[in-house]
């Protein structure tokens, strides 16, 4: 039987991840078909997908675009969707809120109505964040998916309003929707907008000797729960096939990190010594939740997953990448 997947945000960060997981089964090949939209692919390299041929095809989409995301659905009609796309940035969503809101309410509740009216036993995954549950009285306990929902920035309040258009979508018309609340995923690939990525890019440019040894960093001392990449599409996946529909998962580590451990593990994998570190106001957020670490026992009950990365490995990865990346 063929399975029909459509990906929304293929060209990004974890939607690339989510492809080599799907397709990294050689003896699967011949039996799905993935279909990749984004909003822009003409900077994105599709070798890596080149080996599976036709199984796997591409289309630039505009996921506002009602009649473009009707008309795509209507034509493919998957079996499965793994809804990525999303302007993902707090930094960016403080500075441009309403287009924040456009992107991920608006294009996630098109996707919703397109899979109402043409293919509603299709299975939804809704990526929201764990930015939703906002600051917790309790820094010692760990986020389960009972927690109040309090979003702190424009971001958090677009995912929390997708998240529950998702689950009204799926008891007022039955779809098959489930829904995440990632945490932080870290890993190869990520873009430096992101805090351990751009740690990771500044020390292969030290190590490069393109960068004076100065690391600028912003608020370190936060606590948050990173979870590689690679383990986290995983993730996606088991609950799509395993999970229970109207559901809400908490995809994380479920170990509570302070930034600075982090950025010294990497220091310290990198080959100078005596690097500084220098903190840059302008780096940090008009409102900084301090500590946000969740709870994965739901998730690894429903559908039997476990993290295979340790915090190290995707550290390490993440720095190769940069390393690479610069030449």
């Amino acid at each position: 039987m063929l399975l029909k997947i459509l990906i929304t945000g293929i060209a990004g960060f974890v939607g690339k991840h989510l492809t080599s997981y799907l397709t990294k089964d050689e003896s699967k090949e011949a039996n799905y078909k993935i279909l990749g939209i984004d909003l822009n692919l003409k900077d994105f390299d599709s070798d890596d997908y080149k080996k599976h041929g036709r199984k796997i095809e591409f289309a630039e989409v505009d996921l506002t675009n009602r009649e473009k995301v009707f008309s795509i659905i209507r034509k493919f009609k998957p079996d499965q969707v793994y809804h990525l796309a999303a302007q993902s940035s707090v930094s960016y969503s403080w500075e441009n809120p309403v287009e924040t809101f456009r992107v991920n309410v608006f294009g996630g509740i098109n996707i919703l109505e397109a899979i109402k009216s043409f293919c509603p036993q299709c299975r939804v995954l809704m990526v929201c964040t764990a930015e939703e549950y906002g600051e917790t009285k309790s820094e010692d306990k760990a986020i389960d998916e009972n927690f109040r929902i309090y979003p702190q920035n424009p971001y958090a309040i677009s995912k929390s309003a997708l998240d529950f258009f998702s689950s009204v979508y799926c008891s007022a018309y039955r779809l098959p929707v489930f829904i995440s609340r990632s945490f932080n995923h870290i890993g190869p690939g990520q873009s430096e907008r992101f805090v351990i990525s751009d740690f990771a890019r500044q020390i292969a440019l030290i190590d490069k000797d393109m960068q004076e040894p100065v690391i600028m960093v912003g608020n370190v001392e936060s606590c948050r729960d990173f979870l590689d990449v690679r383990d986290a599409v995983k993730a996606y996946n088991y609950i799509i096939n395993r999970g229970i529909k109207g559901q809400v998962y908490n995809v994380c580590s479920g170990e509570k990190r302070k930034i600075s451990d982090l950025l010294d593990i990497l220091i310290s994998l990198s080959k100078k010594r005596n690097i500084k570190v220098e903190i840059d106001r302008s780096r940090f957020r008009a409102i900084d939740v301090k500590t946000i670490y969740g709870n994965n026992g739901k998730l690894k009950a429903h559908t039997g997953w476990s993290p295979e990365y340790s915090v190290e490995q995707s550290l390490e990865d993440t720095l190769d990448y940069w390393k690479e990346k610069l030449g």
